[in-house]
């Protein structure tokens, strides 16, 4: 037993000696060695570093910290002179003396730390050091600050005495400047005094004045100079400079004293004082030149002070630099000392370092050859086995048996460092590896023949296979399957397809799809999948999907067939036949329509009106009916246009040539769509170029057509800005100027744009534009509304006409649409001389902060003659009215009330014309007016001399106004109203005439009010109370006209556009605060909610009054607030008062009592036509509402609900009025669930408003009978 175990421990300790553990444990062991004799050496090497240091910085730093800091302080010492030398007052003198204190105190500490350290360490480190010579030096140190000390006080008191005598000549100056303008005063006194007497004496002595007044003028100017001599005797550097100067003063003074002795006796004793006070200056008992040559003396010390004090102060720092210096010396010896230590630890440092590697080194050599490099070989045959697989690993045989292990060193060429025998580690993860790999090359070479079967069956087949697991994904896929999902197929291995996805959307044909039902692990038989590509493209499969696992986890075998051929094929004859009927429904059910419901009711109207027109009328009614039948004509004219589009299109379409007026049409057309542009705010210009002709031969109805499209989609489009509608002419060929052509001289090419400042069109929508049905978004018909065929029936007639239309445009920027047609001239009347220009010579300034309106009026002036200056701005305006010259200012309502002052300042009495925007005026938003110079005035009426157009400006409107403004043309009764009070077209028929309240006396109602319906109302029920009134369609324009100071009260709505009534209340009364006379303020407001009167009150308002209003309500309210109210119109009984009544859904006792109808006569036309304009301008708002909740933008429901509201209460409609409100207080108390309910009912409540209507307009025309029946 004792001779195996002898072996068995001998084989122990063989196999330890060889393990890898043991070869890297004794290397370790010895780098350990290294590290711990270099660690010796290097804490032997930091105590003699720390000894030399310690020394170092005990004994010797000090010191030299010390003479630095003195070297430092001498310095600052020796800066205080020439800080006390520039001291500008006492103060800062005291205050470089207190500093200099402290600095002499700072510089004696660290001489007393110099003895303590520097000293004693420099002379007793030195051999034969002299402490007596240190000692002696530092007296001298002493000595040399004591002196330095004594020259610093010494310039100290001169310098104190300088700044006196500064002060003094300081005050001096003053004095003389003084005195200098009370001569040129004295003068000009006397002057004036003497001038006067003489005229009280009569006719004066000329050669005696004149000499009194060269005397005068000679003592002032020999004073004068004598006190500029004595001022600049202040500045002088010099003694002879000054000597100089007193003998140019006494000289000066005598001159002066013989100037006054020209003088009378009487003058001479006013202005001896003034001469004996300069004398007093000059020469006195304090003389000016003794001050100046005390002062240079004195700065002569200064220098020789501060010379001296450079001079000690250079000795100082000489001193202690020496000093420095020697310490300094000193402390050198003692680091070379230290560094000769370094040096030899840095040697001892290097070879222990050398030794440590070179140790290191060996022994990484050993293990990297014994233990490193194996690993590295073995490493790279398993890398071999992982990249090639196991048959491209050298030596390994593919009919290798099991049990039968090959020699692992032989097999994976292991290298000849490790011995066929090698019994380590490393050997034995080499026998594993040999084993591992040939058993894999066997069972991967069977899998690989049954894989290459499988592939050539699913690449060749025509049906599309692929694998889906739970998530979704593509876990195997065939070609064809790819091929169906339009993606390579190694993308679609692996991506989430609803080819493999068992949750994808199926159109299942046939039975139905149950996902829990199994039949054979069937799971879909026969459904239709859509399969959208990549590349946007559709494709159909017929898919059946089956049950199975893959890679152990369960999946979905899905088998997919192509029917793409077949879907197309039933799509395409779907659609076919959906297209074909709906084109045929559509064309038969609009040409129904607009023939019947449309066309009808215009003949109607266009009849009525022309029946009208033969009735006796003024010549405003006459304008207004002529308004209205050209609208109406227009309108019939655009619905024969929709109905003949197929006429269009076949060419069968025939076009008129009759004479027109380019101007009157483009004016008329910009008239007539000015209300649409003014109730959103907008501007709207009207540009025609003199170029174009007076007459020309076309089709007028279808360019008002054109004309009407273009400008009313421009306005559509706009939300903020201005349109421009520019009239031209454009040349016929590139050489010919703009009228002329020579093979068609009788023709013209008018040339029309249409320029807006609105949301603009892009690129892909300007294409398709002009096709029918189309505009330039999909989602320009939700928000605007519109057919789309407006534009292509504008471009098939302007085609007809030989022309061409286009659009330029930007998104956001806005639109400019174009299109030129070519016209004949029209014959030229018998010739007649030209009548003279209207304004020629007049200089006019047209100021307009809008540059395009202000280019406008500017070039319509100019052609009337007038010389024109235009200004931008207030500032600009009121800077060219103080220079004067004009006799004529053209502004804008805005501009007016800011401009008013400055014109009764610099022009008082210049006439003023000036430009609304149709809504202060009543005559614009609110339809009625006629804008453009239907509203001209009186050139007496405001302010002395004003007057007032609505744009947009005619030019010959705006000619003729001036003309009339200026006194150059007689006014003309019939077309000329007062400015500030409303044009009366479209006022009742029945109103009565103004009663007390239009006397000279008074001033109009002004009315803010934002909805136009509720406009109408107000301002008929105050016309038929006899008042004057004037819109604002905003609290801002309000603000705007009350600051002119005509109105007598104002009637409010409280909820309006930028400015609200409780704002404009608020801003009123601040201003009237300044001592402006008290206006009246009346809320009218449509809110049923608690607490709106006293917020009014609170507002500043005096009365309030809830809508619906009556004329009896209005009648009281007003005549509380005004004087005079004139008593209102009795209202006759009404004659169709069963059929009214036969209306629940409007109370027409409410609508007779607001409009001032009786039951005998029923409605007039008026006010049926006032119920029309509701229903129009209504509807539009309820759409807004239901945009603004589906859009979750409550704040704009509210507002629109609450205007709808007001309207509808107005014209009597409670149940739409009632659920409005209702919405509103949904809307406000945030009930979600009530706020459908309320704007259903509001929806259903709308159409049987409408219908009334329609029916009570009916009744009015076809039921002569006055009997009255009840519903």
């Amino acid at each position: 037993m004792r001779g195996p175990r002898l072996n068995l421990g001998r084989s122990l300790r063989l196999n330890l000696g060889r393990s890898v553990a043991f070869r890297i444990l004794a290397g370790l062991t010895v780098i350990g060695g290294l590290a711990a004799a270099t660690s010796v050496v290097a804490v032997s090497l930091f105590s003699r570093f720390h000894q030399g240091y310690e020394q170092i910085a005990t004994a010797k730093v000090p010191g030299l910290v010390a003479a630095a800091q003195l070297v430092q302080q001498s310095g600052a010492v020796a800066a205080i002179a020439p800080a006390l030398v520039a001291a500008q007052d006492q103060t800062a003198r005291e205050a470089v003396m207190a500093r200099m204190g402290d600095q002499i105190v700072r510089l004696e500490q660290l001489m007393a730390r110099l003895i303590a350290h520097g000293g004693a360490v420099r002379f007793a480190d030195q051999p034969g050091g002299r402490p007596d010579g240190n000692r002696a030096d530092l007296g001298e140190l002493d000595r040399r600050k004591n002196e330095l000390v004594g020259t610093l006080l010494t310039l100290n008191s001169q310098v104190r005495q300088q700044l006196a005598l500064t002060t003094e000549t300081s005050t001096r100056a003053q004095a003389l400047a003084t005195l200098t303008g009370r001569l040129g005063a004295a003068e000009s006194q006397e002057a004036e005094g003497a001038w006067t007497m003489e005229l009280r004496a009569g006719l004066p002595d000329a050669e005696a004045a004149e000499r009194s007044r060269e005397a005068l003028e000679r003592w002032r100017r020999e004073l004068t100079g004598a006190a500029t001599t004595l001022l600049a005797a202040l500045r002088a550097d010099r003694d002879s400079q000054l000597d100089r100067l007193q003998a140019d003063t006494r000289t000066a003074l005598d001159n002066a004293a013989e100037a006054l002795a020209l003088l009378p006796a009487e003058q001479a004793a006013r202005l001896e004082p003034l001469q004996r006070e300069l004398v007093e200056q000059a020469f006195g008992r304090s003389p000016l030149f003794s001050l100046r040559e005390a002062e240079l003396s004195l700065h002569r010390s200064i220098k020789r002070s501060a010379a001296r004090n450079q001079a000690v102060s250079d000795q100082l720092v000489g001193i202690v630099s020496d000093y420095f210096l020697a310490v300094e010396q000193d402390v050198a010896h003692r680091s070379g000392e230290f560094e000769r230590v370094i040096r030899d630890g840095e040697r001892a440092v290097i070879a222990m370092a050398v030794l440590s590697i070179l140790g290191a080194a060996a022994i990484f050599a050993y293990i990297h050859r014994n233990v490193v490099a194996r690993l590295r070989r073995l490493r790279s045959a398993m890398q071999a086995v992982e990249t090639a697989g196991p048959a491209g690993m050298p030596g390994l045989t593919p009919g290798l048996a099991p049990g039968s292990i090959p020699d692992p060193l032989s097999d994976l060429d292991l290298p000849a460092a490790t011995p066929s025998g090698s019994r380590d580690e490393i050997g034995e993860m080499a026998r594993a590896l040999s084993y591992f790999v040939t058993t894999i090359r066997a069972r991967e070479s069977a899998l690989a023949d049954g894989e290459r079967r499988l592939r050539t069956i699913l690449e060749q087949s025509p049906v599309g296979v692929s694998i889906g697991r739970a998530d979704g994904t593509v876990a195997f896929a065939n070609a064809r399957a790819a091929e169906l999902a339009g993606r390579p197929l190694e993308d679609f291995v692996g991506s989430r397809h609803a080819l493999a996805l068992p949750g994808a959307s199926i159109s299942r044909g046939g039975t139905g799809q149950d996902w829990e039902a199994e039949s054979g692990g069937v799971l879909v038989r026969d459904a239709e999948v859509a399969v959208d590509r990549p590349d946007g493209s559709r494709v159909w499969a017929l898919q059946t999907l089956q049950r199975t696992s893959f890679e152990g986890e369960p999946a979905v075998l899905a088998w997919s067939y192509d029917i793409t051929a077949r879907k197309q094929a039933e799509e395409a004859l779907r659609s076919a036949k959906e297209q074909a009927e709906i084109a045929a429904r559509s064309k038969a059910e609009f040409l129904a329509t607009m023939s019947h419901e449309i066309r009808t009711p215009m003949n109607g109207v266009l009849g009525m009106l022309e029946l009208m027109a033969l009735t006796p009328l003024d010549e405003e009614q006459r304008t207004l009916v002529s308004t209205m039948r050209d609208s109406g004509a227009a309108l019939l004219r655009i619905i024969d246009d929709i109905l003949d589009l197929s006429k269009i299109e076949a060419g069968k379409l025939e076009l008129e040539e009759l004479e027109l007026r380019p101007a009157d049409l483009v004016e008329g057309v910009s008239d007539l769509l000015a209300p649409q542009a003014h109730q959103k705010g907008l501007a709207l210009i009207c540009a025609i170029d003199r170029s174009v002709p007076d007459r020309l031969r076309g089709d007028s109805g279808r360019l008002r057509q054109i004309l009407f499209n273009l400008t009313g989609n421009a306005i559509k489009f706009t939300d903020r800005g201005r349109v421009v509608l520019r009239v031209g002419t454009a040349a016929l060929d590139n050489d010919a100027p703009v009228n002329a052509n020579p093979a068609r001289p009788d023709h013209v090419r008018l040339h029309v744009a249409v320029e807006d400042t609105g949301i603009g069109i892009g690129p892909e929508g300007q294409a398709r534009l002009f096709q029918p049905f189309s505009q330039a978004d999909s989602s320009t018909t939700r928000r605007f509304g519109g057919t789309g065929l407006g534009l292509a029936i504008c471009t098939r007639l302007i085609e007809r006409m030989g022309g061409r239309i286009g659009v330029t445009s930007v998104p956001g920027a806005g639109s400019t649409f174009w299109f030129t047609v070519e016209l004949p001239r029209a014959p030229e009347p018998l010739s007649s001389p030209l009548p003279p220009a209207p304004l020629d010579g007049l200089p006019v300034l047209v100021a307009d902060e809008d540059e395009v309106q202000r280019a406008v009026l500017a070039c319509y002036l100019e052609q009337g003659g007038a010389t024109v200056t235009i200004s931008s701005s207030v500032a600009d305006a009121a800077s060219k009215l103080g220079r004067g010259g004009f006799g004529l200012l053209v502004t804008t309502t805005a501009l007016a009330g800011r401009l008013d002052p400055l014109v009764g300042a610099c022009a008082p009495g210049l006439p003023r014309l000036l430009l609304g925007d149709g809504r202060i005026t009543g005559g614009g938003a609110a339809g009625g007016g006629t804008a453009g110079g239907g509203a001209v005035a009186s050139p007496h009426t405001v302010s002395g001399s004003a007057a007032g157009l609505v744009q947009p400006v005619h030019r010959a409107a705006l000619i003729r106004a001036a003309a009339t403004l200026t006194g150059r043309t007689a006014p003309d009764a019939a077309g000329v109203e007062p400015a500030g009070q409303p044009p009366a077209r479209g006022a009742d028929p029945g109103a009565a005439a103004p009663g007390p309240a239009d006397t000279a006396g008074h001033g109009p109602i002004l009315v803010a009010e934002d909805h136009p319906t509720n406009q109408q109302v107000v301002l008929r029920q105050l016309r038929r109370l006899g008042y004057a009134a004037e819109l604002a369609a905003d609290g801002e324009q309000a603000l705007a006209a009350w600051r002119v100071g005509r109105h007598r009260l104002i009637v409010t709505d409280c909820h309006m556009p930028v400015m609200d009534g409780y704002e404009l209340a608020r801003r009123i009364r601040a201003e009237e605060r300044d001592g402006r006379r008290r206006t009246s303020i009346v809320a009218m407001t449509a809110n049923a909610l608690s607490g709106e009167m006293e917020r009014c009150l609170a507002a500043g308002m005096d009365d309030y009054l809830a809508k619906p209003v009556t004329l009896a309500q209005l009648s009281q309210v007003l005549g509380r607030w005004l004087e005079a109210r004139p008593p209102p119109a009795e209202a006759p009984a009404s004659a169709l008062a069963a059929a009214e009544e036969a209306l629940p859904v409007l109370d027409l006792d409410h609508v007779r009592e607001t409009f001032g109808c009786t039951a005998e006569n029923g409605l007039d036309d008026g006010t049926l036509d006032m119920m029309d304009f509701f229903i129009e301008t209504t509807r539009p708002t309820l759409e807004r509402v239901r945009q603004a909740l589906d859009a979750g933008d409550r704040e704009e429901a509210r507002a629109a609900a609450h205007s709808a509201a007001g309207a509808a209460r107005t014209a009597g409609a409670k149940a739409l009025a009632a659920a409005c409100t209702a919405l509103e207080r949904a809307v406000v108390e945030g009930r979600e669930t009530d706020m459908d309910r309320h704007a259903q009912a509001m929806a259903a409540a709308f159409p049987e408003v409408e219908k009334a209507i329609c029916a009570l307009r009916h009744t009015k025309e076809t039921v002569p009978s006055p009997e009255e029946s009840m519903a």
